[in-house]
């Protein structure tokens, strides 16, 4: 019998704690869960994601957003573009209370799907935005935060070079990465004038899916 995809969700939390370190709490898992339920359930009427089986939904998309959790520094703001159903920034806010996020994301329909759930799942912590991101962050109403992220909505080095303008000096920006990944020269490359490290976290899902997270530390002068 297939499992739900509550239960689906609740089976990987002891995956997050064991390859991402998360100590997650009853009330994490089960809002996890509840999301991933939301998720579904627009699913039959909108198109928010192409994967629908509960175990894929749980792995690919719950596991797969925690997998940044231990990227993004205690008490920051963190901008999610191109959120698209809340990945990675949903889970995010539900398993650190202590970020605020915002999930933006260009299409009205995604945009309305996460502020129905923000409000039934009551996470206080994130809000959804429709907002065409193009890198003009103060017409956009977009506040400069402390991290950006972004899972597929660009390729490395132009979604490194939007997200810039997003982050104060000092910041931080992340790519989440399938299974193409750059090599050392490649990463080095797209390190620009002014930046700091740049490093490439591998790690592989329990379907032996491949996946990497760059880690760009922007210099303090934001040059």
């Amino acid at each position: 019998m297939e499992p739900s995809v509550e239960s689906a969700i609740r089976a990987i939390a002891p995956v997050a704690t064991s390859r991402f370190g998360l100590e997650l709490t009853v009330e994490a898992v089960e809002t996890l869960a509840r999301f991933g339920a939301e998720l579904l359930r627009w699913n039959l009427k909108f198109n928010l994601t192409s994967i629908s089986d509960p175990k894929e939904v749980a792995e690919l998309h719950i596991l797969d957003s925690l997998a940044v959790a231990p990227f993004v520094p205690t008490g920051s703001t963190v901008l999610d573009i191109g959120t698209g159903g809340g990945f990675p920034g949903l889970p995010l806010a539900i398993v650190r209370p202590d970020l605020d996020l915002r999930l933006v994301d260009r299409t009205e329909k995604k945009v309305l799907f996460l502020k129905t759930t923000l409000a039934r799942l009551r996470i206080r912590n994130a809000r959804a935005m429709q907002v065409r991101v193009e890198g003009k962050a103060e017409s956009e109403g977009l506040a400069q935060v402390d991290v950006a992220v972004s899972r597929a909505f660009a390729a490395p080095e132009p979604w490194l070079a939007l997200a810039r303008q997003y982050v104060r000096p000092g910041g931080r920006i992340l790519a989440m990465l399938g299974s193409e990944q750059p090599g050392p020269s490649e990463l080095e490359a797209m390190r620009g004038p002014g930046d700091g490290v740049i490093a490439l976290h591998r790690y592989e899902l329990p379907s032996g899916a491949k996946r990497a997270i760059v880690v760009l530390d922007r210099g303090s002068e934001g040059t």
